[in-house]
């Protein structure tokens, strides 16, 4: 009797451990941050669907050629801002068009179709609201609005870039359509 209350307390206990273990293995650390594409893997990324039955139909739309592009830019308020003296916003409308109209193959003309918003925002190290040396690590970030002809926001992500002249904002700009798409 002593050795099956033995075993059974051995048992309890590592089956324990293995939950515990497997538990902590399979949550993400933070909640919504992204690694479900290799562009992912090597910066952060944050992504948040607003209307699910919509996404589809702003999909095709834009792979449609029906959309249409708004950009923004956020200089840091704290520190010089340096970033746009590298970026412009007709150079990344430009790439982000060819980028679109690449992925489709047909002729762009916005006729009550999807709408993208980007913002890109200088990251504000000196800003103080950042609650961690991480906080500090990245250039910027850019911020993908998709919306609906009606400017209902559908879907929305955040990534990350690194390089001090934004000359990863390509990239970004590219992973966030991509996450886009096969949301």
């Amino acid at each position: 009797m002593k050795q099956y209350f033995i075993y059974s307390l051995v048992l309890v206990v590592i089956g324990t451990i293995i939950f515990t273990v497997l538990e902590k293995n399979t949550k993400q650390k933070i909640p919504g941050k992204l690694d479900r594409l290799p562009c992912h893997k090597k910066i952060t990324c944050f992504e948040r669907a607003y209307d699910i039955d919509k996404i589809s139909e702003a999909k095709k739309l834009l792979l449609n050629g029906n959309y249409k592009i708004n950009s923004d830019m956020d200089k840091s308020q704290f520190m010089k801002s340096t970033l746009f003296d590298f970026i412009d916003l007709k150079t990344t409308d430009k790439y982000f068009y060819n980028s679109i109209d690449t992925k489709s193959g047909k002729t762009r003309s916005y006729n009550n179709g999807t709408i993208v918003d980007y913002t890109v925002f200088e990251n504000d190290i000196k800003d103080p609201k950042k609650k961690s040396d991480n906080c500090k690590l990245y250039r910027g970030y850019v911020v993908l609005k998709i919306k609906n002809s009606n400017n209902k926001l559908l879907y929305q992500d955040q990534i990350d870039f690194m390089d001090y002249e934004g000359k990863d904002i390509f990239k970004t700009l590219d992973c966030s359509l991509e996450s886009f798409l096969t949301y």
